[in-house]
């Protein structure tokens, strides 16, 4: 695909724009790249429910993860510099772990950090700062917590998350590099990418959205205060936009020529432990996770979570699309609203048909929104307000100028039927029988006693 159709990007923008006026989420912000130009950039809802803040494109986000494919790249980059290598000791950088009661200390590797495959405890044995119940640790902290826990695990012999991990690699980075993590960072990818929203850690001065935790039981939620990581910072401490994220990670897009030389991208990119036993779960590189599409075309990205948002972004490799989802709201789903973009981007194609387009609308009845797309394999009907539109699509085959047949979707639903339009004067669809039950054209989805304007 040599760029993605504009037709494509009009319907994910339609679709959610209507999510977004259905789903409860107080608001998120969507980027999509290719081949690093960014070519969508939209924001969906609030900023901040209680003062009807619309959210805006300027507005930042805790990314959380994210972070750690910043300092995974930073520590590739002192690598390639001749200032560290991935398979060195800890110990090399870090003397003071060598004293550890756990012997197991002295075989851990920079590799098995990055890969969270050291068997290093997740947040400590005091992570009630994620739940607000004292502050993220200091450097001196973290020494003190990780001195006092063993390994969980034995190195290098499964995968098993850290935050802790990753505080340590920014600690290994100052150390190689004589800087503070946060001006290596700064110096080594943000600036060189003009990433002009993007922060290392959070500060007052930062125009933030406002983070919401999940709805209790009188339907309401809670504004979250912003945090601030302490060491952790490497782990999950930046602050970004879906923009400034789609540039990051398609800069490490093999061939792009930025931040890191491609043997490097490959090294990070390649699967080095599966995240679960089900070989379908995906796998983790070097700051990275790494999976399979449908398509088995090859996905690298992170997630990121803390409270009051959650964040996914991916970059398909095969097809060089980057994709970024932000939402200001800890029930959420970026994931897969991200992997449904792709999907959605790879259903449309490149084909486009006048004849068969004439048929898309979005049309409406009491049970739900059903919307007739032409995609490159043909007319779709699939349910848009849904956050995976495409999953129970049906096909439709043109029969006349009037009429489409349902060829192929659920056998309980109506397969082998007809689909009867109704156009008005401009032969715009304003209506459309489904085996005679009508149902009318609406842009937002809502049931209306007369037709909306859709197009």
């Amino acid at each position: 695909m040599k760029s993605i159709p504009k037709r494509t990007l009009k319907f994910i923008d339609s679709w959610l724009t209507l999510r977004s006026q259905w789903a409860r989420w107080p608001g998120f912000t969507v980027a999509i790249a290719k081949d690093g130009e960014v070519v969508f950039n939209k924001v969906y809802g609030l900023a901040n429910i209680e003062h009807n803040e619309t959210l805006t494109t300027d507005h930042l986000f805790h990314v959380a993860s994210h972070s750690k494919t910043f300092t995974a790249t930073a520590v590739m980059q002192l690598q390639e510099r001749g200032k560290l290598r991935i398979d060195d000791l800890v110990t090399a950088h870090l003397p003071w772990l060598a004293q550890h009661s756990d012997r197991r200390w002295r075989d851990v590797t920079l590799r098995q950090l990055l890969s969270h495959s050291a068997g290093v405890i997740r947040d400590g044995q005091a992570s009630g700062f994620w739940q607000f119940q004292g502050e993220f640790p200091n450097e001196n902290e973290l020494k003190q917590q990780i001195m006092q826990s063993q390994l969980v695990f034995e190195p290098n012999s499964e995968f098993k998350y850290s935050n802790f991990g990753f505080g340590l690699l920014g600690l290994v980075i100052e150390q190689a590099s004589g800087k503070s993590y946060a001006d290596v960072v700064t110096e080594n990818i943000i600036m060189p990418l003009d990433l002009k929203q993007t922060a290392t850690e959070y500060s007052p001065e930062l125009y933030m959205a406002t983070g919401y935790g999940r709805f209790d039981l009188r339907q309401q939620r809670r504004p979250f205060q912003h945090i601030t990581t302490g060491v952790l910072q490497p782990a999950t401490g930046f602050c970004s936009t879906a923009h400034d994220l789609v540039k990051f990670f398609a800069a490490l897009q093999v061939g792009s020529g930025k931040l890191l030389s491609d043997v490097s991208k490959r090294e990070m990119q390649r699967p080095s432990w599966q995240v679960a036993d089900d070989a379908n779960a995906g796998s983790y590189g070097l700051g990275l996770d790494i999976e399979k599409d449908k398509s088995s075309k090859r996905i690298v990205g992170h997630s990121g979570g803390c409270p009051g948002f959650i964040s996914n972004t991916c970059l398909q490799l095969d097809d060089g699309i980057t994709v970024s989802v932000l939402a200001n709201a800890y029930d959420t789903a970026p994931g897969i609203v991200a992997n449904s973009i792709l999907g959605i981007i790879d259903q449309f194609g490149d084909v486009s048909d006048k004849n068969r387009r004439k048929f898309e609308a979005r049309f409406v009845n009491d049970y739900g929104v059903y919307e007739v797309v032409d995609t490159a394999k043909g007319l779709r009907g699939l349910w848009s307000n849904d956050w995976q539109p495409f999953n129970m699509a049906e096909e439709l085959e043109i029969v006349d100028d009037v009429t489409v047949k349902i060829v192929k979707g659920s056998r309980f639903n109506y397969i082998g039927e007809l689909m009867k339009y109704e156009f008005d004067t401009k032969n715009k669809p304003f209506a459309m029988h489904r085996s005679g039950a009508k149902n009318n054209v609406s842009r937002d989805g809502d049931v209306n006693d007369e037709p909306q304007d859709y197009n």
